[in-house]
């Protein structure tokens, strides 16, 4: 299992239950609750997006994974390939990535045999549901969709809330700039686990600042289910538990 895949299992727990690295919060210690994940290609900017709360980071060059990796540490570092060949899989693994971002319809089948590194798929927001209900069996750490539209309309929401409910995979949205705290929240109840941001420090402080203002869920009544306007993920692969969502 991919450290990313674990960090947003971890986000979609109780406040109370998180666990960070080798350590436990409390239910007293705030967190977000959405992962801030930053686009960075220069190793020199990730100490600074570090300290600004960065969950993860993302690049979309092979040639600099090695610094990337080597400079984040702990954190999780991923690589988008849109058009990934077994080759760009190799030298990903070989870098040490935890996950590469592609593209279905141009990576080849054969650069994913392996269970390793971890999978999150580019996806547009309309999708057929025969489509994604394949996708379901690919065991995917998340899922990247198109910016949601600004206002979020529940249309909209739904929308969302199919691609992460059908694939049984948690969300991850991008934004150019930092999103508001009711924009996360919308965005949190429609299956999204991640935030997508550029790599500047001030963006990722704002956005996990923001994250932080987000209410955590609340359980779902008995009285209520059934009638609930945003229903709650079903992951066939019970890695989440997202009753709560």
């Amino acid at each position: 299992m991919s450290s990313f895949r674990t960090r947003l299992r971890q986000t979609a727990q109780p406040s109370r239950a998180r666990q960070i690295g080798f350590g436990t919060r409390t239910g007293n210690e705030p967190s977000p609750q959405l992962l801030v994940v930053a686009i960075v290609e220069d190793a020199s900017a990730v100490p600074a997006l570090i300290e600004a709360g960065a969950g993860a980071l993302i690049s979309t060059s092979l040639d600099s994974l090695d610094a990337l990796v080597k400079a984040a540490g702990d954190l999780p570092v991923g690589v988008r390939i849109d058009a990934a060949s077994v080759a760009d899989t190799a030298r990903a693994q070989e870098a040490g990535v935890d996950f590469i971002a592609f593209n279905d319809a141009e990576t080849e089948a054969e650069a994913f045999l392996e269970q390793e590194p971890g999978r999150v798929l580019l996806i547009e927001s309309a999708i057929e549901e025969d489509r994604l209900r394949l996708i379901a069996g690919m065991r995917l750490d998340a899922i990247i969709v198109a910016p949601p539209a600004q206002p979020l309309m529940i249309r909209d929401q739904l929308a969302l809330r199919r691609i992460a409910d059908v694939a049984g995979a948690p969300l991850i949205a991008p934004s150019g700039e930092p999103p508001s705290t009711a924009s996360l929240h919308a965005w949190r109840n429609a299956g999204t686990l991640a935030v997508l941001v550029p790599g500047d420090a001030a963006v990722v402080a704002a956005t996990v600042a923001a994250a932080m203002a987000v209410p955590a869920p609340q359980p779902i009544r008995e009285d209520d289910r059934g009638i609930a306007l945003v229903p709650a993920i079903g992951d066939s692969s019970d890695d989440f538990d997202d009753d709560d969502l």
